[in-house]
């Protein structure tokens, strides 16, 4: 497989001409999802201008198994349900790790933007992250955005595997994607360069759009 992004800010100006003819003349917002989404953001931001906010919601995952990811949340408790969430749910301490993911995400929105208030009513969304895996986050975002009457929603994201765009799908919105790979491994490896991005660029970006 040729790995054909060279970086996140590659990957939002790849992006950023795939949608231009999407948005014309659309009330448009970019809701990112830190801490690689808002890079990726960014540049999309910069070269269609438009505003650029943050969105966020964690995964759930049972008490004994940290790294299996069941459902997602939300920081006001929307709730996406995985597969296996039916086998897990009645854990007496299941609904302590729904609370604890809740009060992480509102953390987060805090320090990030500072309230959790969100006007998105008639605005055209676009949904940003740097790559998508399960779909397990995508999906409880586009559940609590249809709580906010948004005109419509775009995903817009590097890469997403064909088995997760196909299930994304189910929620009628468009997806704008540079690879949709019928194998897949890692988001990383459809990039050149994947490193981590530190709180404070997360921060500095958000801080120069809200000027």
């Amino acid at each position: 497989m040729t790995v054909s992004i060279h970086d996140r800010h590659h990957a939002g100006k790849l992006l950023a001409e795939k949608l231009e003819p999407l948005i014309q003349g659309k009330d448009c917002l970019i809701l990112a999802i830190p801490r690689g989404g808002v890079i990726v953001g960014d540049e999309i931001a910069r070269n269609l201008g438009l505003p650029l906010d943050v969105v966020i919601a964690k995964k759930i995952t049972p008490p004994d198994y940290p790294e299996y990811a069941i459902g997602s949340v939300t920081f006001d408790g929307v709730l996406f349900y995985g597969q296996n969430w039916s086998k897990y749910s009645e854990d007496s301490r299941f609904q302590e790790e729904v609370d604890k993911k809740k009060a992480e995400v509102t953390r987060q929105i805090q320090a990030y933007r500072g309230h959790t208030n969100y006007a998105l009513q008639g605005k055209t969304i676009l949904l940003v992250d740097d790559g998508i895996a399960t779909g397990a986050t995508v999906s409880v975002i586009l559940k609590w955005l249809e709580k906010k009457n948004p005109e419509s929603v775009i995903l817009a994201t590097p890469v997403i595997p064909f088995t997760t765009h196909e299930i994304i799908k189910r929620f009628g919105i468009k997806i704008v994607s540079l690879e949709i790979p019928m194998t897949f491994s890692s988001v990383g490896q459809f990039y050149r360069k994947f490193d981590q991005i530190p709180d404070q660029i997360v921060l500095n970006i958000l801080a120069k759009h809200r000027k």
